[in-house]
């Protein structure tokens, strides 16, 4: 009787417990959000230098404010990052996830109807409330994911940043030039508004392997001593912020030297930078599936130095453009090595970090990035005031001191001993096999 009472209750558990989320579902949903995400962020960096003219900027402050606007989201952003992974591992990594979205539906409304310069610049400040999910995303995805499909899976998934980077800005610079970028803003926060609630609906709270029981702050110190406790995770995080350094310096300017370098209808500028981003977006959405499918196949530690020294000539053929096919040129070339940097690293931290503790590790690998992002824009501002070409040649630099960190820290990993943040297994395949 006792025996069948305790198969009664363990049938009754079993209805209860939620199905758990099959990962190519998650794969698609999260590669959907992650293109609605970029290119809504994407038509924002696009076309900022455009609307910044409407909202009547004086032209000679158009650079300035748009390196000012691009570091406004990591204001907050970078304070709160370290919590979102620790909250997702403690309470729930479904509302981390959805909350992204629904924080930008309110945005990009805001930006949409801002009459001047300050209530973009309130909005853009909003954007920090909306990071973090990424990592948490990757962490859901890696824990439902076959190990042997884990590079491939965290590649499809991070392509959704070239992707939404290929197909946002040719579609925004035609309803740009049409509607307007009022319009874009505005169908952008419906589109984040509506991914929110197939978030709600579609991904299931998955049950942890391990109870994560601990307080946020003793989560907090934990994650703080796993990070530091490994010297290839903070060589990787040290090589991560040189690389992105080097890339945010540049990234808002584009816009900018393009329509210095363009001498045609000033009505069809939108659809020129939408077109030349699109192009660029199109070679990174091809290629960064691949570049992590040739992690998993060649190495990663051969795969990042390549890509760093190829984008470090990309950078450098864009400071010195002197047409704008040369410019166009430059920027595309980077499309095909871009999407590599943050695949393989992810996919390096990803296997050197146990299950219990990916998210909030994954989520602390975005620091290096976020932070390069608050601290590039505002440098390159200042360059800029000086010369528009100044922040690619000094991002030339930083890229290329990147190449040569990639190199070391991959000759240094072979070496170093099994990290206590993963098992020895794991490391076996962090440092000898990636």
């Amino acid at each position: 009787m006792a025996a069948e009472a305790t198969e009664s209750d363990v049938a009754r558990a079993a209805a209860r417990a939620p199905r758990p989320n099959d990962w190519r579902v998650l794969l698609a949903i999260f590669l959907l959000a992650g293109v609605v995400e970029s290119q809504a962020f994407g038509h924002l960096n696009a076309f900022t230098p455009l609307f910044l003219q409407q909202l009547r900027v004086p032209s000679e402050q158009v650079p300035v404010w748009t390196g000012i606007l691009s570091s406004l989201s990591f204001v907050i952003g970078l304070p709160l990052l370290p919590f979102w992974g620790i909250w997702a591992d403690r309470y729930s990594r479904k509302f981390i996830i959805v909350r992204s979205a629904y924080v930008e539906g309110v945005l990009f409304t805001l930006a949409a109807f801002s009459p001047n310069v300050w209530v973009l610049a309130v909005a853009r400040l909003l954007a920090g409330f909306v990071f973090g999910n990424t990592g948490v995303m990757l962490a859901m995805l890696a824990d439902t994911a076959p190990r042997k499909r884990l590079g491939l899976a965290v590649g499809i998934a991070s392509a959704s940043f070239p992707i939404g980077a290929s197909i946002g800005p040719y579609i925004g610079g035609l309803i740009a030039q049409g509607p307007g970028i009022r319009s874009l803003l505005a169908l952008d926060a419906l589109l984040s508004a509506t991914m929110g609630l197939v978030l709600t609906l579609v991904v299931r709270e998955q049950p942890r392997r391990v109870a994560v029981t601990e307080t946020v702050r003793r989560l907090l110190r934990i994650a703080v001593r796993d990070v530091m406790a490994s010297p290839v995770v903070l060589r990787l995080f040290a090589l991560y912020f040189c690389a992105m350094f080097g890339i945010s310096l540049t990234s808002p300017f584009i816009p900018n030297l393009v329509q210095r370098l363009y001498s045609g209808p000033s009505r069809l500028l939108p659809g020129v930078i939408g077109g030349t981003l699109t192009a660029a977006g199109i070679a990174m959405a091809l290629t960064t599936p691949l570049w992590g499918r040739a992690g998993d196949a060649i190495g990663r530690w051969r795969v990042l130095p390549v890509c760093l020294g190829a984008m470090t000539v990309g950078i450098a053929v864009e400071g010195l453009a002197s047409s704008l096919l040369q410019l166009q040129a430059g920027i595309v070339w980077n499309g095909l090595f871009q999407g590599a940097i943050s695949t393989t690293i992810i996919g390096l931290l990803a296997l050197l970090t146990p299950p219990e503790r990916r998210a909030t590790i994954l989520t602390f690998s975005l620091l290096p990035s976020q932070l390069s992002w608050f601290v590039g824009p505002l440098t390159g501002a200042g360059l800029a005031a000086i010369t528009l070409r100044l922040p690619f040649l000094v991002g030339t630099v930083a890229l290329a001191g990147a190449c040569v960190l990639a190199v070391v820290v991959g000759l240094s990993a072979r070496h170093d001993t099994p990290s206590p943040l993963a098992s020895a297994s794991h490391m076996g395949q962090a440092t000898a096999g990636d």
